[in-house]
């Protein structure tokens, strides 16, 4: 791949810069991954079958790219503090989250892009739910004020945070189930 990384299973495995865009070939079992290039050795990893993350090796990394990362994610704390410093914090702790440095890039993009979606309040409770129930990442933040789009939403710094059920047109709350909507035949 051009990221200098092979994936197995949805899992990606680093190697050196010098092979991107190179055909590499993999021989794995239980433990280890083993990357061949042309039938030359390249390098061994641990097997990992965690998918969507990434084991490296330092000599793998592209320095290029990892500085921009760092620089990217600086503005973006920056950012963030400007908002609000638990969206400075939920963003540091979705980069912890995120073992590649591309990844939380865009994904600390995708939050801050959230303020103007639903509002700085709407944000800020968001983040601090997500904290509290250890969810990081732009899609389990989103889905939190998205959830409540279409009701009024009422932002409380204080007390318990609010519940986290989905709001749709098809679930059914117990107003539902009263006598008016019972036909006689279900009795």
């Amino acid at each position: 791949m051009r990221n200098s990384y092979v994936s197995l299973d949805n899992h990606y495995y680093s190697v050196p810069k010098e092979y991107i865009g190179d055909t590499v070939e993999l021989l794995y079992d239980g433990d280890t991954v083993e990357i061949y290039h042309k039938f030359r050795h390249i390098t061994t990893h641990r097997r990992d079958d965690t998918p969507f993350t990434y084991s490296e090796k330092p000599s793998h990394k592209l320095p290029g790219v990892l500085h921009e990362c760092r620089i990217r994610m600086d503005d973006i704390y920056r950012k963030a503090r400007e908002i609000d410093p638990v969206v400075e914090e939920y963003i540091k702790l979705v980069a912890v989250a995120k073992k590649y440095p591309v990844q939380a890039v865009r994904s600390s993009d995708g939050i801050l892009s959230l303020v103007e979606r639903f509002g700085h309040d709407r944000v800020v409770l968001s983040c601090r739910i997500a904290i509290e129930f250890g969810m990081f990442g732009y899609n389990e933040l989103e889905s939190i004020p998205a959830n409540r789009e279409n009701e009024k939403y009422h932002v409380q710094m204080e007390g318990p945070a609010p519940e986290l059920t989905p709001k749709h047109r098809n679930l059914r709350g117990k107003d539902y189930f009263n006598s008016k909507n019972i036909n006689e035949n279900d009795k």
